[in-house]
């Protein structure tokens, strides 16, 4: 097993010893499983999430025969399920009121996508592996960063959004499997190709995350893993391969982990007591018929922990990766914040500097006096503002400076990509 490998496990264990210990015990039957990858997600205008609006329901009713949840990703077959639902969804409106009710964070907050789960269960799908910012921003083929807070001596722009200069694919949707490491660092690729590339490309290629959560040594597929762990496979293997050649399949399957050897106590999962799987049926197949590179990396790169200095390298070189704490708590308490946004700048009181999603900043900008960033999340386009959100700028929101990182592209020089 790899240092970061073993880095890994080691953080899972200890995420059994801390306040959620019941959330991580259960990520060993729930993260394999999930909903169907959102394949026609795009862009889009955050104005198509407009239907994610609406007064969340009240009183007795039955919570179903509301229009506002409408946008849930479940679909439930019986009264008893449609029932369990309906209990959830009450207890989660009451996180919701005391969002909505921060005088400080100007986003809003609702039935979301996901508002009939309840934050244990989404924190153990979703977030299943507590991130080391240190160890996230060292390792292998890590060159370092050139980075001009003053843009090369010629200004920053005021605001820059990568959406609208064709540099980043549709967004996503990772399902219930804890891939958002590799969500983030093949996003970064992707765009991190083309930006490289563009002469000859008319638009960036989408890149393959179930070849990484299915062949990278360095991390643990749905249990967790960094994004410098997705370069590092990268630039070893010589590249990734298209999303259609090797489709995103988590849903009904479990993917083996490829830094594990078979053996009668655990299988192909990670060994441990108990065993976090003894069963699996999706293996690496990098070397198929189909499956050569379309994309090549080099190295990569950590950035400062230094808000001006990213905003100016996202300027300078496009979307980077970074993780943040997107489920928020205090005192053990979870309150997941990015579970029920629905617009505008977030700026929520309760998350922490603890690192559990990752993300990928594709600009930035400024509303009313409040510079923010503009982020690209893994939950489809359903989610959010058109599978984005917004998060406060300047302030260290959400842990959001603490692991800022980029491949780069061969043939890609570390210097200034002129916009």
């Amino acid at each position: 097993m790899s240092a970061s490998s073993a880095h890994i496990v080691h953080s899972l264990v200890i995420c059994y010893a801390v306040a959620i210990s019941a959330v991580c015990s259960a990520a060993a039957t729930g993260l394999i499983s999930g909903e169907a990858r959102d394949e026609d997600a795009g862009l889009g205008d955050p104005a198509a999430s407009d239907h994610l609006s609406g007064d969340h329901p009240t009183g007795e009713d039955d919570i179903f025969d509301s229009a506002a949840v409408a946008v849930l990703m479940r679909k439930y077959d019986t009264h008893e399920e449609r029932m369990r639902a309906s209990a959830t969804i009450r207890e989660n409106i009451a996180i919701i009121d005391q969002l909505n009710a921060d005088p400080e964070d100007d986003a809003e907050y609702g039935i979301s996508p996901f508002a009939d789960v309840s934050p244990k269960e989404f924190v153990r799908d979703r977030f299943p592996f507590v991130f080391d910012p240190v160890e996230g921003r060292r390792g292998a083929h890590l060159v370092a960063a050139d980075v001009d807070p003053s843009c090369d001596g010629h200004g920053c722009p005021v605001s820059m959004d990568w959406r609208k200069k064709g540099a980043v694919t549709p967004v996503k949707d990772q399902s219930s499997c804890g891939s958002c490491w590799a969500e983030s660092a093949v996003s970064n690729m992707e765009s991190q190709w083309f930006l490289a590339h563009r002469t000859s490309m008319k638009a960036p290629e989408v890149l393959s995350v179930q070849q990484v959560i299915e062949c990278d040594t360095h991390d643990n597929a749905c249990y967790g893993g960094f994004p410098k762990g997705a370069y590092q496979y990268a630039i070893e293997s010589g590249g990734l391969t298209s999303e259609g050649a090797y489709p995103y399949k988590v849903k009904g399957h479990s993917i083996c982990l490829a830094n594990q050897t078979f053996n009668e106590t655990c299988g192909d999962g990670i060994c441990d007591d108990p065993p976090l799987t003894n069963f699996c049926d999706e293996k690496c197949s990098q070397r198929a018929p189909g499956h050569a590179p379309i994309a090549k990396f080099s190295s990569w790169v950590a950035l400062p922990n230094d808000e001006s200095a990213m905003a100016a390298y996202v300027a300078q070189h496009g979307p980077v990766s970074v993780g943040i704490d997107a489920s928020g708590g205090i005192v053990g308490v979870l309150f997941p914040w990015l579970q029920f946004y629905k617009r505008g700048i977030a700026n929520p009181k309760h998350c922490t500097s603890t690192i559990n999603h990752g993300v990928v900043i594709v600009g930035y900008g400024e509303e009313e006096g409040k510079k923010y960033w503009i982020v690209r999340n893994s939950w489809s386009q359903k989610f959010g503002e058109a599978g984005y959100f917004r998060l406060l700028r300047g302030a260290g929101k959400c842990g959001i400076a603490s692991m800022a990182t980029s491949a780069v592209a061969a043939s890609q020089a570390v210097a200034q990509i002129v916009v």
